[in-house]
């Protein structure tokens, strides 16, 4: 089958958003598909497509979404156009201008037609956020019925607290239900990566329950280097975006470790972002921030860890993501400091490592400042979450609608 998959960010861009369907592609290449990728011009440098998806056509297109447009604004010229758009345009149109897709409609739908003349689509997949090109694939599909069209939705869209959502009137946040609705009644599948979203959805459009199905967030065990782990594993490692909303509890921390100078506590973090609130001076130097690196690089640090100690805030307390089931299959234990929720539950419950609530830092986190993070190896099976086994499902899904016309 001839799978075309949009996904607005891909590669080498390394927002999140795009690692789930670069590695579903590669994937479904394997399974002996054809894939053609769509998605905004990333700059890649020339040859690097060839290099990184053979036999993956990938097909970068204009943004039409300049990077101010996010409130970025790096010169007078940016401030006074965000000005403009943010407060003279904003109110006169119904789109939300935070989302990254609103005025690519038109390019979207071309570079299809263009792809569908040249070798017929079969499977046209539409990922989101941004969640307006899922909402343009019912367009594609309406004209080409006899493509069957899967729509992935990474995030909550109408529920959820990103792209401008919670802020909207109730005449835009009217809209963005109705768009919300119309592509789920327009599509064949519609996927979510957690069971929370799952749930909601089904009691949000009972009549199209039959379309859902969870699409879990996957890893690539293959990308794991052979390792010699070290026979005692030292210390605390984190890999990835610090999230704003933690500084109450970083600061928790700051204290926890001052007020325990016999701890053997270390936490070395790995991040892109830039966080003030840790210099030299927080927890006695024993917090080390770094560059970000090579995945294959990171997680020979990670199995060499005592344990993996993350924060989430509150928006992000049911975002069970790959990068756990990367952790579980590097077998190091989690500790975690954030809100009860899917994620507290699902490290508790398959003892995968520790939850400490941040109301409770101070009672409990003491005890485990040495690294010494109780986990049961081997309990929860990461297998089934590979993605040869996830993509394998998946087709096995698609399978049912496709056979039956």
């Amino acid at each position: 089958m001839h799978f075309t998959i949009v996904s607005y960010t891909f590669p080498p861009s390394r927002e999140i958003g795009g690692r789930r369907w670069a590695k579903f592609s590669q994937h479904l290449r394997r399974q002996g598909h054809t894939i053609t990728v769509v998605c905004a011009d990333q700059d890649a440098e020339p040859g690097w497509y060839e290099r990184e998806f053979p036999g993956i056509d990938v097909v970068s297109l204009p943004p039409k979404y300049p990077e101010w447009m996010g409130g970025y604004t790096r010169n007078f010229k940016e401030k006074l156009s965000y000005f403009a758009v943010s407060r003279l345009y904003k109110p006169l149109t119904r789109k939300n201008i935070f989302d990254r897709g609103f005025n690519w409609k038109q390019t979207m739908l071309g570079a299809l037609e263009a792809i569908h003349g040249r070798k017929p689509i079969d499977i046209l997949v539409t990922t989101g956020g941004p969640f307006s090109i899922m909402k343009y694939g019912t367009a594609f599909r309406k004209k080409h019925p006899e493509v069957k069209y899967i729509v992935d939705l990474r995030d909550p869209w109408t529920t959820g607290v990103l792209y401008g959502i919670p802020s909207m009137s109730p005449a835009k946040k009217a809209y963005q239900e109705a768009q919300e609705r119309r592509t789920i009644e327009g599509c064949d599948l519609f996927c979510y990566p957690t069971e929370s979203m799952g749930d909601k959805l089904a009691q949000q459009y009972p009549a199209e329950a039959h379309k859902l199905y969870l699409l879990p967030h996957a890893y690539d065990p293959e990308k794991f280097p052979e390792v010699k782990t070290a026979s005692k594993r030292n210390g605390f490692i984190y890999g990835g975006t610090i999230y704003f909303g933690l500084e109450d509890w970083l600061k928790k921390l700051d204290r926890i470790v001052k007020a325990n100078p016999a701890s053997e506590f270390q936490w070395d973090i790995y991040t892109g972002t830039p966080y003030p609130l840790i210099d030299a001076d927080f927890a006695k130097g024993k917090v080390r921030m770094h560059p970000l690196i090579p995945e294959e690089k990171l997680f020979v640090k990670v199995q060499d860890a005592a344990a993996y100690l993350v924060f989430f805030p509150e928006s992000e307390r049911d975002l069970i993501s790959t990068k756990f089931y990367e952790i579980v299959y590097s077998g190091t234990p989690i500790l975690y400091i954030g809100a009860d929720g899917l994620v507290a539950d699902f490290i508790t419950r398959n003892k995968l490592g520790v939850h400490v609530h941040p109301d409770r830092m101070e009672e409990e986190l003491p005890q485990y400042l040495n690294g010494d993070i109780p986990f049961e190896p081997g309990y929860f099976d990461v297998s089934r979450y590979s993605f040869a086994k996830v993509t394998q499902a998946f087709l096995e899904r698609i399978s049912q609608f496709t056979h039956d016309g």
